[in-house]
C-alpha cells in the first residue's frame, strides 16, 4: 500500500474520523476502513500512476484530508526512512476487483490470488497512463463480511511547476510560488531539506511546511535560517487531493489521497 510518510507527518491538520494516531490498529471489532495512494510518475511527456487501496477493520485510524490545511512551518529532524508505525488492524475484502476510472480510462484492481496482502492494485507494471488533474471514480462491489459495495468521486492532484527556492537575503523570508489549484480542495506541501552538523554526510533536518493551495506561501527566516546556511539543502514539493469518504451502513470510511510531487518519481 502506497503510504507517503511526508503527507502523513506534515498535514497535521488532517481530519481525523476515528481518533489521533499514525497507525491503523484493532483490538477486536471496530469500523471498515479503506486506504490508498495515488501518486504522479513521469513518463517520458506524460504520466502514469500506480495506484493501490487496502482493507482493514479498525479500532483507530489516523487519516488524511486536505480540507483544513492552513500556512504551517516548523523544523524537525528528517530521515529518508522515517515510517509511520506498523499496521496491526485485520485485512478485509472489498470484493473480487474494485474498478478506478480516471478520465476516460478503467482499469481493474485485484488482490495477489491466495496471498494475504489486503492491497489491491493493477497487473500493469508500467502503470497506468492519465493525465494529473483528471476527475476519478472508485467503484467498490464489496464484501458481506467486509467492506460494503459503494462508489467514491474525486479529482487527482493536478501537476504544477514552483519556482527554485534559494536563500533569501540575512533576516528575509522565503516567498515560495507555485502554480495555484483551480480550487480549494487541495493544499501544497513543501519540504527543505539540509545537513546539519560537522560528521553528518546525509540530509538529517527539514523545514516542514504546509500551505493553502493558492500559489504562494512564506517560509519565515527564523524558520529558514539554519536551511539558509547549510552547504548541502535542497526542497521538494507535493501537491495533495484527497477522498475522505463516510459510509452509513454499516459505518465505514475510505481514504484516499492523491500526490503530484516536484521532482516526480519516474515511471517504470
Amino acid at each position: 500500500m502506497i503510504r507517503n510518510h511526508r503527507v502523513l507527518l506534515t498535514a497535521v491538520a488532517a481530519v481525523t474520523l476515528v481518533s489521533a494516531c499514525d497507525t491503523v490498529t484493532s483490538s477486536g471489532g471496530g469500523s471498515p476502513i479503506g486506504v490508498g495512494g495515488i501518486a504522479a510518475r513521469a513518463k517520458g511527456t506524460g504520466f502514469t500512476t500506480a495506484p493501490q487501496i487496502a482493507f482493514y477493520r479498525v479500532s483507530s485510524a489516523n487519516f488524511v484530508s486536505a480540507a483544513g490545511v492552513r500556512d504551517t512551518c516548523f523544523d524537525a529532524a528528517y530521515s529518508a526512512s522515517a515510517t509511520t508505525g506498523s499496521i496491526t488492524a485485520a485485512a478485509l475484502s472489498a470484493g473480487s476487483a474494485v474498478l478506478l476510472t480516471i478520465g476516460n480510462r478503467t482499469d481493474t484492481l485485484v488482490r495477489i490470488a491466495g496471498g494475504l496482502d489486503p492491497t489491491y492494485r493493477s497487473s500493469l507494471t508500467a502503470g497506468i497512463p492519465y493525465t494529473p488533474g483528471d476527475s476519478m471514480v472508485i467503484t467498490i462491489p464489496g464484501d458481506r463480511n467486509g467492506f460494503p459495495a459503494s462508489t467514491f468521486r474525486g479529482k487527482t492532484a493536478e501537476a504544477f511547476t514552483i519556482a527554485d527556492i534559494q536563500p533569501p537575503a540575512s533576516g528575509q523570508p522565503i516567498n515560495a510560488t507555485w502554480t495555484p489549484s483551480s480550487d480549494a480542495n487541495s493544499a501544497m506541501f513543501i519540504t527543505l531539506r539540509y545537513v546539519a552538523g560537522t560528521t553528518a554526510t546525509t540530509f538529517n533536518r527539514q523545514v516542514a511546511c504546509s500551505f493553502v493551495d493558492d500559489g504562494s506561501g512564506l517560509i519565515s527566516a527564523s524558520v529558514a535560517s539554519a536551511w539558509s546556511a547549510a552547504t548541502t539543502r535542497d526542497f521538494t514539493a507535493q501537491r495533495v487531493r484527497t477522498i475522505l469518504a463516510q459510509v452509513e451502513v454499516p459505518l465505514s470510511y475510505l481514504n484516499v489521497v492523491s500526490t503530484f510531487d516536484r521532482p516526480t518519481p519516474v515511471s517504470p
